[in-house]
Formats: structure tokens, C-alpha cells, sequence
């Protein structure tokens, strides 16, 4: 089966699943489908998630089983988080969450500057 492909191959944007139909009936349904986050990965990005997930997060079991390097694990781990648009969200939280701890903002603001970064 051919995956679904989320960014279109003329512009470059993203693409919708516009029709779901039943093998066994054939009832057809029109609208507009997402994807899942893990939708948004290539085949070798899917097999590093899966691996990782197996081996239960340890990047030393990662490097012993795609016979990388610790600093290859972590890129290709970064590589994941951005595809799946985690990256900047993440590191803006950890961001704020160090100008809290040196004492610059307090609790409110921080929550403040993390919600509105969300909406």
C-alpha cells in the first residue's frame, strides 16, 4: 500500500485526505482528513521512532542497533522533533522556564508567555 503523501509534490504544501471509501461496501465519505503527527515522517524516520519505542528510549541501545554514534542518535532524534513541528515549541518552553529560574520573570509571567506562544 502507497503512503498517503502529506505535502503535495507541485508546490510543496500540505495535502488532505479528501475521500475514505469501504473495500468491503463501498460507501464512499467526502470531507476533509488530517494526518497523524507520525504521518509526517518518511519511512526511515517511522522505522527510527518504532526502534526507539522498542528500545524503550535508550540511546545506547539506539546506537548499538543502527551502529551510530551517540551524536547521530541525538540529530536524528532533533531531525524527528522538527519534522513533527516539536522543535521550537520546546525549546521556547525551556526558554522560559530558564529565565524563571535565574529569577528575570516570575511564575505568571512565564505561564503568561507560554500560553500566548501556544495559541
Amino acid at each position: 500500500m502507497i503512503k498517503v503523501p502529506t505535502v503535495c509534490p507541485i508546490c510543496g504544501k500540505q495535502t488532505h485526505v479528501a475521500v475514505v471509501k469501504c473495500d468491503n461496501c463501498g460507501t464512499t465519505i467526502n470531507n476533509k482528513f488530517g494526518y497523524s503527527a507520525l504521518e509526517r515522517l518518511d519511512e526511515k524516520q517511522t522505522e527510527f521512532v518504532l526502534a526507539f519505542i522498542e528500545c524503550e528510549g535508550s540511546i545506547k541501545d539506539m546506537e548499538k542497533r543502527f551502529d551510530i554514534s551517540y551524536p547521530t542518535v541525538k540529530a536524528r532524534l532533533a531531525d524527528i522533533k522538527k519534522r513533527l513541528g516539536l522543535s521550537e515549541g520546546k525549546s521556547y518552553r525551556m526558554g522560559v522556564i530558564e529565565e524563571l529560574e535565574k529569577g528575570e520573570i516570575d511564575v505568571d509571567a512565564a505561564l503568561k508567555l507560554i500560553k500566548n506562544k501556544e495559541k
